[in-house]
């Protein structure tokens, strides 16, 4: 599986621009703030359906323009493919206005209702240095680095999320209605039992997905994180049920009266996994009961995988209060490792590999752990703002590419 080419009109800060990849390693080398990354996140988005640095699709438009493309060729299994993503403001953005995108996605050259049409046709692994946001900022981006691997391993996941998520839409807005209410009747507590049961139902899948992936990676990651510390630290994980974060939204008070000895409490990957799909959405709704006053005055769902956490430890401490800088970057690296052994495994093949600056991030031996972690046979696409942190070998197989305000040029050594 590698990409072949990529061309761009009126994306991010490229008004148009065509780049041709080689099978084996490509690295595209430019000053900050020139599109490097720009260029990576494209093909993710062709892979992914999403741009996980744009809070909405407008910023993926070009200041000034209505429109952006993408389109991008790929060979899989011998065959070649293509992939086409559109978006269109429907009302142009102005100062102190925001514009309405409409997107469209085609597949070899035929219309998709939706981005579940992408997922698990063209693979890809991304490092980047957001990643380290997994380990220091709050649960949701540990919760989509899961999930966003479960939907690329299997897109039937996707269903399953959204299917939660419109569940989850709907109860919200019946809790915000009911508040309202100086007493429920047995009506609104019958309406509120049946979005309890559809969010216990598909909470219950999500929870188990992620599990089993966690219990698939963690073997790996363990591996990753013992050669880097020489055998002299142990990575766990577990697993939070009704991630609680500690801000505004929710006071001292709140936190006290949830019970500090509730099921909201840390469980093993293994004690979780062990339950019975009935036996954990029953869980789930004898949460939701225990809290309802409490989701009803702060007019939201506080239970399901939309609140848990994911825990990691070293040595038995919390890694995100206790570890150091550099043993935090390892942890990251051997998750990331894991993340594309296991992406490797379930696919049979190399999937295509995005190294976005990494290599400036890294130390000289988690640089080394990483790159040899790269086969020849696995198209890497990399980016980076000098080409003295990469080993020769590289230089002499890489296909290079310049980038310099949104314009791409082959390498004047390869011109």
């Amino acid at each position: 599986m590698y990409v072949k080419s990529l061309k761009l009109k009126n994306y991010r800060n490229y008004k148009s621009g065509f780049l041709e990849f080689q099978q084996g390693k490509n690295i595209i080398i430019g000053e900050n703030a020139q599109g490097k990354t720009n260029l990576l996140e494209a093909v993710e988005v062709l892979s992914t359906g999403k741009a996980a640095r744009a809070a909405d699709d407008k910023e993926l438009v070009l200041w000034g323009e209505n429109s952006a493309s993408l389109d991008l060729l790929f060979e899989n299994k011998g065959y070649e493919e293509s992939l086409s993503f559109e978006w269109l403001l429907k009302e142009p953005a102005r100062p102190g206005m925001s514009g309405r995108c409409q997107k469209s996605i085609k597949v070899n050259g035929v219309k998709q209702e939706s981005i579940k049409s992408l997922l698990g046709r063209l693979i890809t692994v991304s490092f980047s240095s957001n990643d380290m946001k997994i380990l220091r900022d709050g649960p949701k981006y540990r919760r989509d680095w899961l999930d966003s691997m479960a939907m690329r391993l299997k897109p039937s996941f996707h269903d399953t999320v959204s299917n939660y998520n419109r569940s989850l839409l709907q109860r919200n807005k019946l809790l915000k209605t009911l508040s309202e209410k100086a007493r429920l009747t047995v009506q609104d507590q019958d309406e509120l039992y049946v979005w309890d049961k559809q969010l216990a139902k598909f909470g219950t899948l999500i929870i188990k997905r992620r599990l089993q992936l966690l219990s698939e990676l963690l073997p790996i990651a363990e591996r990753f994180q013992s050669a880097l510390s020489r055998e002299s630290e142990k990575l766990e994980i577990d697993y939070a049920f009704r991630a609680r974060e500690e801000t505004s939204e929710q006071s001292q008070d709140d936190i006290a009266e949830e019970g500090e000895n509730s099921d909201s409490t840390l469980r093993s990957l293994d004690e979780i996994k062990a339950m019975e799909d009935l036996e954990l959405a029953k869980m789930l709704l004898k949460l939701m009961k225990e809290r309802r006053w409490l989701e009803l005055r702060r007019k939201q769902s506080l239970v399901g995988p939309h609140r848990d956490n994911l825990i990691f430890k070293l040595n038995g401490a919390a890694a995100d209060h206790f570890a150091s800088q550099g043993q935090q970057r390892s942890i990251v690296l051997a998750l990331k490792l894991a993340e594309l052994k296991r992406v490797e495994n379930e696919i049979g093949e190399s999937p295509v590999l995005l190294l976005d600056d990494v290599l400036s991030e890294l130390d000289e031996k988690r640089a080394a752990l990483l790159l040899s972690c790269v086969s020849d046979k696995m198209q890497t696409i990399m980016s980076t703002t000098h080409l003295t942190a990469i080993e020769e070998s590289w230089l002499d197989k890489a296909r290079i590419m310049s980038v310099q305000q949104g314009r791409t040029s082959l390498h004047l050594n390869q011109v």
